[in-house]
Order: structure tokens, then C-alpha cells, then sequence
């Protein structure tokens, strides 16, 4: 009887191993895992962004007055985006995760950029 049972779960392990590696490579798409969509009622026009230099989203920018009833900030202050020094001055990365990469060249230094990925708001280095 415990044999049976130790051979059952050693069976549904190796099945759900299976499985789940299928699950996982059918994911993967050209190399890199694909990212689940963004939620919300802006969700269908992340899919209609325009695409800048590289291949990053052409950054949209929003005043603070929009940004503040909007999108209020955390701490009292909006975070600042990444730049990759390697890269040209205008690609930002967003400090929110998934890490977007934004063409901010159209926005001035210090100006507020909307990440329409996850509808929040952080500040052009």
C-alpha cells in the first residue's frame, strides 16, 4: 500500500514537472519571457504606443498640475528615471517595474513622464 502511494506521488511530480515546463516554454517567445498585459481602462492603449529611437515607447509628458490630481506622489516627490549612460541621452528606463524604456528626448530635463505601463508618474534625469 505504501509503495503504491510513493509511486503515485513520485508519478504526479514528474507530471506536474511536465507540465509546467510546458506551460513555461510556450511563455517564451524569441528568447525573452513575455510580460502579462497592464490592467486597467488604459490597458489597450499601451498596445497602440508609438515606438521611438530603439525601440522604446516615445515618452508622454504631463504637467504637475495633472500629475498631482492624477497621479499623486508617494512621498511627497515623484522618483527619478534611470538613464543608461551607454545608451543615447534620450532613452530613459523607468524606476517602476517592469523597467520600461522611454524616448524622453521631446521632454525637457526634470519634466514629468507618465509610465503608461503601470499609470504612474517619474521625473526625466
Amino acid at each position: 500500500m505504501k509503495t503504491k502511494l510513493f509511486v503515485s506521488a513520485v508519478a504526479m511530480s514528474c507530471l506536474m514537472l511536465i507540465l509546467s515546463n510546458a506551460a513555461m516554454a510556450q511563455m517564451r517567445e524569441g528568447g525573452n519571457y513575455q510580460q502579462p498585459g497592464p490592467k486597467g481602462p488604459e490597458s489597450s492603449q499601451v498596445s497602440k504606443q508609438a515606438q521611438g529611437s530603439g525601440g522604446a515607447i516615445v515618452a508622454k509628458q504631463i504637467t504637475p498640475e495633472e500629475a498631482a490630481k492624477k497621479y499623486p506622489a508617494a512621498k511627497g516627490k515623484y522618483p527619478m528615471g534611470e538613464r543608461d549612460p551607454h545608451k543615447s541621452s534620450g532613452l530613459v528606463n523607468s524606476p517602476y517595474p517592469p523597467h520600461t524604456e522611454f524616448d524622453c528626448s521631446q521632454v525637457p530635463h526634470n519634466g514629468l513622464v507618465l509610465d503608461t505601463r503601470v499609470n504612474k508618474v517619474f521625473v526625466r534625469p
